[in-house]
């Protein structure tokens, strides 16, 4: 992981448009936290799906088998993503770079 990791930090020095290297590295900061269990994203993650997306119209089952996620630390993120932004739950809700406009905090 830490290759990949590493390459994708050198594309991302690159990149000229701000709003993609914002959106990619908040992508990257939820997976890094996921993969490395870190305790205050998940209890974080846990606080915005109950607040925001337990009951959000667009927290969805992924539709696309290869894609789902199985969240053992939060099980009811599994398998699930945001419709509206096509993020993996899982990953989003543990980062703080780009928090989503229907996060009231």
């Amino acid at each position: 992981m830490k290759e990949e990791f590493k390459r994708f930090c050198e594309s991302l020095s690159k990149q000229e448009e701000i709003n993609i290297i914002r959106d990619t590295k908040a992508v990257a900061a939820g997976i890094l936290n996921f993969k490395t269990g870190n305790k205050k994203a998940k209890e974080l993650a846990k606080k915005r799906f109950e607040n925001h997306c337990k009951s959000c119209k667009f927290s969805i089952e992924e539709p696309i088998p290869e894609l789902c996620v199985v969240d053992k630390q939060i099980p009811e993120l599994s398998g699930k993503t945001c419709g509206d932004c096509g993020c993996i739950l899982s990953y989003k809700l543990r980062q703080s770079v780009k928090k989503c406009s229907r996060w009231e905090q």
